[in-house]
């Protein structure tokens, strides 16, 4: 099946964070986001088709996984990724925030630390500190067009109270996808330290053409044995709102400690019932095609992006994804301090971005620029962002 990503939304009856929501916030309904990391597609027809026939039967209780559910993942990790993954390693979530969450309060106590790469999402640093452990950034190295991991850093900020690890990768925001090597490396340093992984892998559908994605938990078993992997459909095939997510580790006790969190926080019962139908559909082989042919369309918007701000403003530095559907890009030429720079895209240009600096260390100046929508809507807001170099008047 051929998808038509040109095509808009309908907002009619749409109520949404990324849209409806920031109309609201700046009183401004010419506003066009860039911000929340949703896309502005349609979901893939089997998907849709899924839940259209589960709606139609109007039964909506507690839902549990037939045998197909478990096949559908296990299926899609090895078809995608070549990792082979057990039944019995999966449970699930309604977030995978929510679960790193969870995680943290039966793997940690109070006061441990909690290491990180930033720029990260924001939310990695809102659930360390929520649950009252220490937060610890590691920044990662700048090295344009792309970004490193700083080891020596990282082995330098461990202590006695180092207990996790967040690894995203693929890494929101700039979209870098972590090798093997990089990989053993790090994994190596948090087992000689006794530093569990919880790796987000949450992105890792979304891969640029030629690029390849190695799960932590694939590499070894020694690393099987010291990660958790936190994923889900959701980001790779626009199911956000559907609330289902996976929790998966070969490690026994770690997966004891997720279904204490769950009965903890009264999760035991289950998530949707559509987010599971969708999960389901959405890992099976034939919506394999609709990831392929999005990131197609992804890839040419960030080469239509690319080409946009060398023609008019090449003063601005465009990091280089090997996935997910962000633009990151490096503003500092505009000589404003960050909150003037966000207020200039809001206010005078009339777009919403992602603020850099709300992503940790390394994050000012930057934003974070959504490319998964329609591109006569990207270059809208494009064009909106063409200022004059000198007193950034539109």
């Amino acid at each position: 099946m051929n998808y038509n990503f040109d095509t808009h939304l309908s907002r009619e009856g749409l109520y949404t964070a990324k849209w409806e929501s920031e109309f609201e916030r700046k009183n401004d309904y010419s506003l066009l986001p860039f911000g929340t990391a949703d896309m502005d597609f349609k979901s893939a027809q089997p998907i849709i088709d899924a839940l259209t026939r589960t709606a139609q039967k109007g039964h909506f209780g507690y839902p549990d996984k037939p045998a197909s559910y478990y096949a559908s993942i296990i299926n899609y990790h090895a078809r995608k990724f070549n990792w082979k993954i057990a039944k019995e390693w999966i449970q699930n979530g309604v977030g995978i925030y929510s679960s790193m969450g969870a995680l943290l309060q039966e793997l940690t106590t109070e006061g441990d630390e909690v290491l990180y790469m930033t720029p990260v999402h924001h939310i990695f640093a809102e659930i360390i500190e929520v649950n009252r452990r220490t937060p610890v950034e590691v920044p990662l190295l700048a090295k344009f067009p792309s970004y490193d991991i700083d080891f020596l850093t990282l082995e330098k900020s461990i202590t006695e109270r180092s207990k996790i690890l967040f690894l995203c990768n693929p890494h929101n925001p700039m979209g870098r996808i972590w090798t093997a090597k990089e990989l053993t490396k790090l994994q190596d340093i948090c087992i000689k330290n006794g530093i569990i992984i919880i790796s987000d892998e949450v992105y890792s559908g979304l891969l640029y053409t030629g690029e390849s994605f190695t799960p932590l938990a694939s590499l070894s078993k020694a690393s099987s044995m010291n990660t958790i992997t936190v994923t889900s459909a959701s980001k790779s095939f626009n199911l956000t709102g559907l609330k289902h997510s996976l929790v998966i580790s070969e490690n026994p006790e770690f997966k004891q400690k997720y279904l204490t969190a769950q009965k903890r926080t009264n999760m035991f019962y289950g998530g949707s019932l559509f987010g599971q139908v969708a999960t389901e559909v959405a890992f099976s082989i034939e919506c394999d095609e609709w990831t392929e042919q999005v990131m197609v369309y992804v890839e040419e918007n960030y080469r239509f992006s690319q080409q946009f701000f060398s023609q008019h403003l090449p003063e601005i530095k465009i990091y280089q994804p090997q996935a997910t559907y962000f633009l990151w890009a490096d503003f500092s030429a505009f000589n404003m301090g960050n909150a003037e720079l966000i207020s200039f895209f809001e206010n005078s240009a009339h777009i919403i971005v992602t603020n850099g600096k709300t992503l940790g260390s390394g994050g000012d100046n930057f934003i974070r620029f959504n490319l998964g929508c329609p591109r006569e809507q990207l270059s809208k807001g494009l064009e909106r962002i063409i200022v004059d170099k000198y007193n950034h008047q539109v």
